[in-house]
């Protein structure tokens, strides 16, 4: 059975952000197997990948090929529900118990350094993008990540 996951659409990276200060703020659930700081956590360090602070494992060259002919598909829809390599998903997820606000103060860094770095370097997985094609994933990955939030109603 899929995890019930709201449907987000964000248009820049600050209003995912704003989403994210928003759920940070208010009593939230989440479905799927992450808590709320584990998200923002795994959000900062996507953003540490991308700027070549955080080092992820080399794809192989199959998957390097895929990933440059689903790259328009990704930039327009977010995509959930699939697993990565081990070793991928130890340098993007933590085990770990996180706060929210560590994990939101850690997302908030990231961001501040991805916004001030120009240019941005070649994607690890999606190879050379435009600005408006990173910030497109970021936002397709935020919409994906954050529709697994959902805030309770009093």
């Amino acid at each position: 059975m899929a995890a019930e996951h709201r449907k987000l659409r964000f248009e820049s990276i600050a209003a995912a952000l704003a989403e994210a200060e928003r759920l940070a703020a208010s009593e939230t659930r989440t479905t799927g197997q992450y808590s709320l700081g584990q998200i923002f956590e795994h959000l900062a360090r996507t953003f540490e990948v991308v700027l070549k602070e955080r080092e992820m494992p080399p794809s192989p060259l199959p998957m390097r090929v895929l990933s440059r002919l689903i790259r328009p598909m990704v930039l327009r829809k977010a995509m959930t529900g699939f697993k990565l390599p081990s070793k991928a998903q130890s340098v993007l997820w933590t085990s770990e118990a996180v706060s929210t606000e560590d994990g939101l103060q850690h997302l908030r860094e990231a961001y501040e350094k991805f916004k001030a770095t120009d240019p941005l370097p070649a994607h690890v997985f999606f190879g050379s993008m435009t600005r408006a094609q990173h910030d497109a994933l970021q936002c397709r990955h935020f919409e994906g990540h954050l529709g697994f939030v959902h805030p309770v109603s009093a």
